[in-house]
């Protein structure tokens, strides 16, 4: 999957919240688990996992795509973008989180998705869905941006993809990973 720098039914990365520097107070994560079984119907993922990099992390399914209520979201942990696809149908399904590298972070939330540059192509990326079932996605790619490049993330999609967006606080509040996934 390709990211490209213009369309109108595409995300701009300069649309979504900040996604670092923050230190509000900590929050607990919710455990989930599903069972593998052939999409046949549309679901709101509710919990994602990346075994190879350790991520496993509750969903969020805002109805919004305001940034300020985004921001606020982001505190209890990753949310997909409320216009982005739904698991089992085409398109694709965007979620987004917190990434942190201070030393000291109150709030485990805010290095949500810290381990999304280690994942590798090939690494599988379980999400259960609202329907109870695991949808499995292979990662296709990790590439690094930036939110004043004009990059962005298409929205519609030939078959079923996922696209998992983190930033880098290392490099700068602009710089973002984006890990992107076929079903």
């Amino acid at each position: 999957q390709s990211l490209t720098t213009s369309g109108s039914e595409d995300l701009a990365l300069s649309d979504l919240p900040t996604l670092g520097e923050y230190s509000p107070e900590g929050i607990s994560t919710v455990e989930g688990a599903g069972q593998a079984t052939p999409a046949t119907q549309t679901a709101f993922p509710v919990h994602l996992s990346i075994s190879s990099v350790g991520i496993d992390l509750p969903v969020q399914n805002p109805k919004t795509t305001d940034v300020d209520a985004l921001d606020a979201l982001l505190q209890k942990g990753p949310a997909r973008y409320s216009a982005s696809a739904k698991l089992g149908e085409n398109g694709n399904v965007v979620i987004f989180a917190h990434s942190s590298h201070l030393p000291i972070v109150h709030n485990k939330m805010f290095q949500a998705f810290n381990n999304v540059p280690e994942a590798r192509a090939g690494d599988t990326v379980a999400i259960e869905g609202s329907d109870g079932k695991e949808y499995i996605y292979s990662v296709d790619s990790v590439v690094k941006a930036d939110t004043q490049s004009g990059t962005t993330i298409p929205l519609v999609a030939d078959g079923k993809k996922l696209t998992l967006v983190t930033c880098d606080t290392l490099t700068g509040k602009s710089a973002r990973y984006i890990l992107t996934a076929s079903f």
